[in-house]
């Protein structure tokens, strides 16, 4: 992930230490490109609210470096600070100030930006001059997209952006993710594993403070094996015995049989035939992609 330009995004070695012996990072180390796309994944206390604290400036790292395009994240230059939009996990919002007037704020601590035409593109030029206060968490969390788009950045980090949403208006605020993303460095942070494989294209992976891996989702798909579902109308168990007969493993779920299968094109139509000519009637065999919640799983417990 390296390139001619400063990476958007560098965490050189960096341990962050909470009190006497919390060490919530342990030695991160990871760079996002410019224009890449990445996602912060990882378990309950694996260190992704950290770093997106850290970048944010609202921590100081116990060793090691946190930089945002070359400059220390929590240092006193503006200018990288100018250069990145943040959508924070919590709106935090001002609840007496207008969405103009908050908009406004904005665009007075950026120096930049069209007020008008962000709030036209994002839905919220009726809204202008109604109080934050009286938005939903949708048009809340939406107004924090377009609040963080205005300044025109070439990073954004997204800590969390649809949690606590209802499925509508979580669908709503990806739809409008994949305009603000366009064209910029992104680092996202999510539990939604579903969410992080739609918007983005590169994956970070923590587990107690230490980063995993940091890889393409589409190359760490095609080191997996596809797992391959067949059902058969004389039920899972004689399906799975019939299997083992000749030596296929397999494995039992609610939904039907399961086997894994490096090559299903070539291995699996052998398979099936062998368990029609034994008077098995499968009626379903589906080859299943293997997903980034499959991906995710696999490291975290290897």
């Amino acid at each position: 992930m390296h390139d001619d330009h400063p990476p958007a995004v560098e965490l050189r070695d960096v341990t962050k230490i909470y009190g006497r012996d919390i060490c919530a990072l342990d030695r991160a180390d990871f760079r996002v490109s410019p224009g890449e796309r990445c996602c912060l994944l990882g378990p309950n206390g694996a260190g992704k609210t950290t770093i997106m604290r850290l970048l944010e400036g609202a921590l100081s790292p116990t060793h090691g470096q946190v930089k945002l395009f070359g400059a220390s994240a929590g240092g006193t230059s503006l200018e990288a600070k100018r250069r990145t939009g943040v959508v924070p996990q919590s709106p935090g919002l001002y609840p007496d100030l207008t969405v103009g007037e908050y908009f406004h704020l904005v665009h007075a601590l950026y120096g930049r930006g069209d007020v008008a035409a962000v709030a036209h593109v994002y839905g919220l030029a009726d809204y202008l001059d109604r109080p934050l206060s009286a938005l939903s968490g949708g048009y809340q969390r939406r107004l924090l997209i377009a609040a963080a788009v205005l300044c025109e950045p070439e990073l954004l980090l997204l800590d969390e952006p649809t949690v606590g949403l209802d499925p509508l208006a979580a669908t709503e605020i990806r739809r409008l993710l994949v305009h603000a993303m366009a064209g910029k460095a992104v680092l996202m942070s999510t539990h939604n594993l579903a969410e992080a494989e739609e918007l983005c294209e590169t994956v970070i992976i923590l587990r107690q403070g230490r980063v995993l891996i940091h890889e393409r989702i589409d190359d760490l798909r095609r080191q997996a094996v596809p797992r391959v579902h067949l059902s058969a109308r004389q039920g899972c168990r004689a399906l799975r015995a019939a299997l083992q007969e000749h030596g296929v493993h397999s494995s039992v779920d609610e939904t039907g049989v399961w086997l894994t299968s490096p090559e299903p094109e070539e291995q699996i139509p052998p398979i099936l035939r062998t368990l029609l000519d034994d008077g098995l009637d499968v009626y379903e065999v589906r080859v299943v992609p293997t997903t980034l919640e499959d991906l995710f799983v696999a490291v975290v417990t290897r």
